[in-house]
């Protein structure tokens, strides 16, 4: 029910709060969220995006866990036109989602899915907390890839008229939006500390339906950072 009230939240946060360019926001919901539109989504970014940039890729909608037969999972994006008795035709894989990253010349990208889904295979690696500006400085300088999802397999994200969003989206806007994820008050919210703060809030306030998760894609260790 909050998708398109998450999605254009977030929009507005990124613009006001911390100076993201409107032109440069690509907002697709409601019927415009076909497969083919999400994908042309990914498409400009990858071609748009250079070596300097940075790009958020947030996502509101469905999540589905596809059982292989290895015993493993496949996690899928659910489009507006999706069909859940035929994913791989009208869905879209995490992973050509994650393989976007690998194709972006972007320095640093950040995927803020507020879905849950199976498959996820993350590398955990974080890094000590006392960050000092120059140990910041040194993790901006590498390429990053980040990711940080509502949850896992067989979990449903929980959303409440009173927040008027998921409990992800709310969370993800008191922590950004608020500065709330700051944990040491240093100005300075990076992808690590804003997973971290995601993850305790949620599993509170949905009182353990779904735990949210973060990590990399890849090996490289740069970190996302907002800067208010």
């Amino acid at each position: 029910h909050y998708a398109v009230s998450d999605a254009e939240s977030v929009q507005q946060m990124f613009i006001e709060k911390y100076g993201f360019k409107e032109e440069n926001i690509k907002l697709i919901i409601d019927s415009e969220a076909t497969k083919d539109n999400i994908l042309k989504g990914f498409s400009d970014i990858l071609t748009q995006a250079k070596e300097r940039d940075r790009v958020v890729i947030f996502y509101a909608g469905h999540g589905e866990t596809y059982e292989l037969p290895s015993g493993g999972d496949m996690g899928y994006l659910i489009p507006v036109d999706g069909n859940l008795e035929n994913l791989y035709l009208s869905s879209i894989p995490m992973k050509s989602v994650y393989d976007i990253a690998d194709m972006s010349y972007a320095k640093h990208i950040l995927y803020l899915v507020d879905a849950c889904y199976g498959g996820l295979t993350l590398s955990k690696r974080g890094f000590k907390k006392d960050h000092t500006p120059e140990y910041l400085r040194q993790l901006t300088k590498e390429k990053g890839r980040q990711v940080i999802t509502a949850g896992g397999k067989d979990e449903q994200v929980i959303e409440k008229p009173e927040w008027g969003h998921s409990a992800f989206t709310r969370n993800l806007l008191a922590g950004l939006g608020k500065d709330l994820a700051d944990e040491n008050m240093d100005g300075i919210i990076t992808g690590d500390e804003l997973g971290g703060f995601i993850k305790n809030r949620v599993i509170v306030d949905v009182d353990g339906a779904h735990t949210p998760q973060k990590g990399r894609i890849g090996s490289e260790m740069g970190e996302f950072v907002f800067i208010s």
